[in-house]
């Protein structure tokens, strides 16, 4: 130590290490001697600063080696707990105690964002990093007026109990399932404004909003509730109705790519999203399989695809869903299309180059006699084909749950043709369009009308405009009907 000093005097500048705590260390400078401590908090390596060092046995008016090193290993323990020894230093170096400088430290403003600009970052990461559909859905949680009473205050400075009453106002005026939606947001919003990476611009600490709940949803006695068959297991059209879908498909009266994008649908029983996200370049052909496509979805369009790797789901396009595929390339290509199904079209402002996932749902609403959405075929694709079809029991989630994955590159027409896997997957397609096909010739015995493409049409834009005034957004649903 007395050599230090001197060194020090002398205006010498070194580092010496202590050899018994490990990251202590003596830094001779020539304005100071001071020890420090370098230790891991969080996974970060970060240097303390323990005070000025003083010769002898005794810490007065700095610290001895003995000193330094006992401060040292405070500082060690501390940071293996996940505890910041800065105010325990701070502490020390006013001589003040703990409790009196976290009250300090407390009083003292703290950075962070206003409740505008969180907002805006949060949902601008969301946009970045989810689907257009979950930033749409997160969007529209944190717009409730009973939210603009955080308006210009540091997000920080918002409590639970604050949160939790702006909730239970929601849920008050009869919002039940919004009340609850927002909880979900919130608490995904403000674990992400506590991460490390901004958690000193924000100052939130992590699990503010952990417990944050919405009220209990009102009890509503049994007979009292509309039962809403799409909210519990889901509605599952008549097969009669399958077939009124398809017979008014390709009757003429729906703009072109919409009757051919609901034979798409119904006939390959994929997800919306997937359908009108499709791309002509997705589609194979093979000489073994004359008269079919092979289509290879690609993980962004399933359900949690970002958690079910990198591959594709393969699809067998068969009988009617096959032709509507093959005309639906047709019309794509042109320049400008970038190969999707269903181009956006110039005017749309999303940045997606394909069509929105509600593209079809007005339509097919809006067709007399039949009540399903898109999602209905998936659920008669399940349920009739262990019914109709001799579908083991679940066998339906090879074509559904999209388990397996696939490259483009790994399948040959040889091996499309025999692989006994991709074999049952054709043959459930084959049986699912003959089944469908079954049930239209017997819509249009029934029913006559479905031949008549006039009538059907004026029906269909009756209905659609009875109660859907608002037009398709620019460049999307509008801009490829023509």
């Amino acid at each position: 130590m007395a050599k230090a000093l001197r060194d020090h005097a002398a205006g010498e500048s070194y580092d010496v290490a202590d050899g018994r705590i490990a990251g202590l260390e003596l830094r001779v400078r020539p304005r100071s001697v001071r020890w420090s401590m370098r230790t891991a908090l969080h996974g970060k390596r970060t240097r303390y600063d323990l005070g000025p060092a003083v010769a002898g046995s005794e810490d007065v008016g700095g610290l001895s080696v003995d000193g330094a090193r006992s401060r040292a290993a405070k500082v060690a323990e501390m940071c293996r707990n996940g505890h910041s020894p800065a105010t325990f230093l701070a502490a020390l170096a006013s001589g003040v105690s703990m409790e009196t400088q976290i009250r300090i430290e407390a009083a003292r403003p703290k950075p962070s964002w206003t409740w505008e600009d969180a907002k805006k970052n949060f949902l601008a990461e969301t946009l970045r990093t989810r689907r257009e559909d979950t930033h749409r859905d997160y969007r529209g949680k944190l717009m409730p007026a009973e939210l603009d009473r955080f308006a210009g205050r540091m997000i920080n400075t918002i409590t639970i109990e604050e949160m939790a009453a702006a909730i239970a106002a929601v849920h008050a005026r009869g919002a039940q399932p919004m009340a609850e939606g927002m909880v979900r947001t919130i608490r995904r919003m403000w674990n992400w404004l506590a991460e490390p990476a901004r958690q000193g611009e924000t100052s939130v600490t992590e699990g503010v909003m952990a417990k944050l709940s919405a009220p209990e949803r009102t009890r509503v006695e049994l007979g009292e509730e509309a039962f809403d068959p799409d909210e519990e297991d889901g509605y599952t059209p008549e097969p009669i109705e399958i077939g009124r879908a398809l017979a008014v498909a390709r009757l003429g009266c729906l703009p072109e790519r919409i009757g051919l994008g609901l034979q798409l649908m119904i006939g390959t029983v994929q997800r919306r999203r997937a359908v009108t996200g499709a791309s002509r370049w997705r589609f194979r052909t093979y000489d073994e399989a004359a008269g079919e496509h092979a289509w290879y979805v690609p993980p962004y369009f399933r359900k949690s695809g970002t958690k079910r790797g990198n591959r594709s789901h393969l699809v067998p396009v068969v009988g009617f869903a096959a032709d509507a595929a093959a005309r639906l390339d047709k019309l794509s290509d042109f320049e400008g299309s970038e190969g999707w199904l269903f181009p956006a079209g110039k005017a749309s402002r999303s940045g997606r180059g394909h069509a929105e996932s509600g593209l079809f749902n007005d339509w097919l609403a809006a067709i007399p006699g039949v009540a399903f959405s898109p999602h209905g075929a998936r659920y008669a694709f399940a349920t009739y084909g262990e019914r109709d079809l001799c579908f083991a029991q679940g066998e339906g989630k090879l074509i559904l749950d999209h388990l397996e994955g696939v490259e483009l590159k790994d399948v040959t027409g040889t091996f499309y043709s025999s692989d006994p896997g991709i074999a049952r997957k054709r043959a459930m397609m084959k049986a699912w369009t003959e089944w469908c096909e079954h049930w239209t010739a017997k819509a249009i015995d029934e029913d006559r009308t479905l031949l008549d493409a006039d009538a059907m049409g004026k029906a269909i834009r009756a209905e659609r405009y009875k109660f859907k005034k608002k037009k398709a957004p620019a460049g999307e649903a509008g801009a490829i009907l023509g």
